[in-house]
């Protein structure tokens, strides 16, 4: 008897981390099917939630890619004075890529919708079936498709700068308000913001050039890095998020002094 509870109580112990295991992939999949559409079609990170509820499409990585090619095979097409490929070849043909999303999901980039329940309606009207592709997509995989989501992340002011004087405005804004606090140290100091779309989206390699220690600069890099979140966003890439906005503080002597 003594050995029939000791074998029990083995196996309960071995059978809790299965039984976690598949609570955890029933709650995974819960989620997902109770996603509204409008994620589903824009997963996992394009949209953002306005302060009135509202939703405003941004490009994913895959949204971008698909720009692209579009972009290229209309091109390729005209200048070899061919027919444009029907939806059911560019279909087949990006699915040979591992990327498709309808083209008109992504011309849908840029839109505001007012509510949660409106967006959703708008992309189930233009491609419910491939929305219901795409939920059985994550399904297969919910824990994954889940983890996917929380590599990236909006800030709640999110609006990507479209030059290079704006992207130097965002960083001289925080640059001012982390001196203001005392975060960053009154020093000369440079601008140098880059953009670069090799990946379809528009990101921005950012520096601040400024005569300080390492330390202080280490310091200076985390308070930015901090006072941009509310502008920045990170798209999933393979994954891995990747941030629009980068930062870098290094040793120079600026121009300007606070």
């Amino acid at each position: 008897m003594l050995q029939s509870s000791s074998r029990l109580r083995r196996y309960g112990l071995r059978s809790m981390p299965l039984l976690a295991s598949a609570a955890a992939r029933r709650s995974a999949t819960e989620a997902i099917r109770a996603l509204p559409a409008y994620r589903v079609a824009l997963w996992p990170d394009g949209w953002v939630m306005d302060a009135d509820g509202g939703v405003r499409v941004v490009d994913t990585h895959a949204m971008a890619e698909a720009r692209r090619w579009f972009d290229m095979a209309e091109r390729t097409s005209a200048a070899a004075g061919r027919r444009g490929l029907t939806a059911a070849e560019q279909r087949r043909a990006m699915r040979l890529l591992g990327v498709y999303v309808p083209p008109a999901v992504v011309a849908l980039s840029g839109r505001r919708f007012a509510s949660e329940q409106v967006a959703s309606v708008a992309l189930q009207l233009i491609a419910g079936d491939w929305i219901g592709e795409r939920r059985r997509a994550l399904l297969a995989q919910p824990e994954r498709s889940l983890a996917e989501r929380a590599c990236a992340w909006q800030g709640s002011r999110h609006q990507s700068p479209a030059t290079a004087d704006a992207a130097d405005a965002l960083l001289r804004q925080a640059l001012d308000a982390c001196i203001a606090e005392g975060l960053v140290p009154p020093a000369r100091y440079r601008l140098v913001s880059r953009c670069e779309d090799g990946f379809g989206l528009r990101r921005w390699r950012c520096a601040v050039e400024v005569n300080l220690d390492p330390y202080a600069r280490a310091r200076a890099r985390e308070a930015l890095n901090a006072a941009l979140i509310p502008w920045n966003r990170a798209v999933s890439r393979d994954g891995v998020p990747m941030p629009l906005i980068t930062l870098d503080v290094r040793a120079g002597h600026g121009h300007r002094m606070v």
